[in-house]
């Protein structure tokens, strides 16, 4: 994201994106971000002023019913249900 780009963006998305900037040399410009509801409305509310992508990540772990399960899944893919936080891209 250019750096014009972001100093338009309002005070809480910009303070919001601080929290979970990614490293230079990642094309991500977000990560490691929980996935909570209030997460996904600041993303949202982020897409509206630039084109982004969101990638799940977490666990093929997930509990059901009491009970540890496994799924199988390519190591690059996560289901927004079994994610436990994601990644924020350009697109």
């Amino acid at each position: 994201m250019d750096r014009l780009l972001k100093f338009c963006l309002p005070l809480d998305l910009q303070t919001w994106l601080k929290q979970y900037q990614a490293p230079e040399c990642e094309s991500a410009f977000a990560k490691d971000i929980p996935n909570s509801w209030y997460n996904h409305v600041m993303a949202s509310r982020l897409a509206k002023v630039i084109q982004i992508r969101k990638k799940y990540r977490g666990p093929s772990i997930y509990i059901e019913e009491g009970r540890l399960k496994i799924y199988t899944r390519p190591s690059a893919f996560c289901h927004k249900k079994f994610a436990d936080r994601f990644a924020i891209y350009e697109r």
